[in-house]
This record gives structure tokens, sequence and C-alpha cells, in this order.
């Protein structure tokens, strides 16, 4: 090789060396743009898709009343799995209500469909787990106690109390 072609290669190389300087100099002096999660937790928006719930009556009864309009509507098939009798007067009762979130897309298609509004999306985005079967929820799991759902209800422009 000629000492010309290496002085071109050293004089490109510093001319690259000094561009990557003049690109960290011009962020010097902006504010950070990520955050020190999780200590500082995200502003999340308030369409996001979380966390799955039932929300309960005022006196932490069920709201659902069975339908399986949500199990049909979920574009994952067999994700939602409802069990249920009705009792003596005829009334709706729960007796296993499971959603398997390590399979759930988060679509949201189930809340829409609700005709009582019982199947929600909270704002909860840390569901990572150690097994599959941890991220099977069951009824236990997913209903938010009475005071809890009046609360969502409020935040999110609906009637407080259900009877």
């Amino acid at each position: 090789m000629s000492p010309v072609g290496n002085e071109n290669r050293v004089l490109s190389g510093l001319v690259e060396i000094g561009r990557g300087l003049a690109t960290v100099m011009s962020h010097f002096g902006r504010e950070p743009v990520t955050l020190e999660y999780p200590e500082v937790m995200p502003d999340l928006s308030t369409r996001f898709h979380g966390r799955l719930c039932l929300l309960t009556k005022s006196d932490s009864t069920d709201l659902c009343i069975g339908c399986k309009a949500c199990a049909r509507v979920c574009p994952c098939d067999d994700l939602i799995q409802i069990e249920m009798h009705r009792d003596e007067n005829k009334k709706p009762v729960i007796d296993r209500f499971t959603i398997d979130i390590g399979r759930c897309i988060f679509c949201g298609n189930c809340t829409e469909v609700c005709p009582v509004d019982c199947i929600k999306m909270l704002s909860d985005f840390e569901l990572a787990d150690y097994s599959r079967e941890a991220l099977v929820l069951d009824k236990f799991d997913l209903n938010l106690p009475g005071e809890a759902s009046d609360q969502w209800r409020v935040e999110h422009g609906l009637e407080k109390t259900v009877k």
C-alpha cells in the first residue's frame, strides 16, 4: 500500500471520531429521555390495555351474568373459560371464570362486548411470572372488591353503585 492510502484512512477515521464527538456534545445539555424504572413509573394513556379484571357490585357480589359473550368474541380460541349455573331464584351463579393472560393479546374485545360492563382492563402492566400456570387467573384473582370497583367506575365516568 502506498503512504497516501494510509493517510486517507487515518484522515477519514479522525473525521468520523470528530462527528461522533459532535453528536455526544450536542446531547450533553439535554434532559434524559429514559425513566429510572421501577423507581419512576411511566405515565400511561387512559386507553392503555393492561391486566383484565372483573368488576363487582358495590356489595362485592358478582356482576357477571355468565352470558359468555367475552369468550365467544375472543380471537384467542379457548382463552376465557366460564362455568355457571342458576340458583333457585333463576339468578346466574359463576362457578368458574378463568383467563389465561399468558395467551391474551390484550385486544379489548371482551371488554367491549360485555353487556353488563363487568370485565375491564386495568393499567397494571407488570404481569411477568416464572410459570405459565401462574398466568392463568381465576375468579378470585380477577375480581375487584366492591369498593375498588366503585372507585374504578368513578374514575372512568360510570355510575358508582351497581345494584
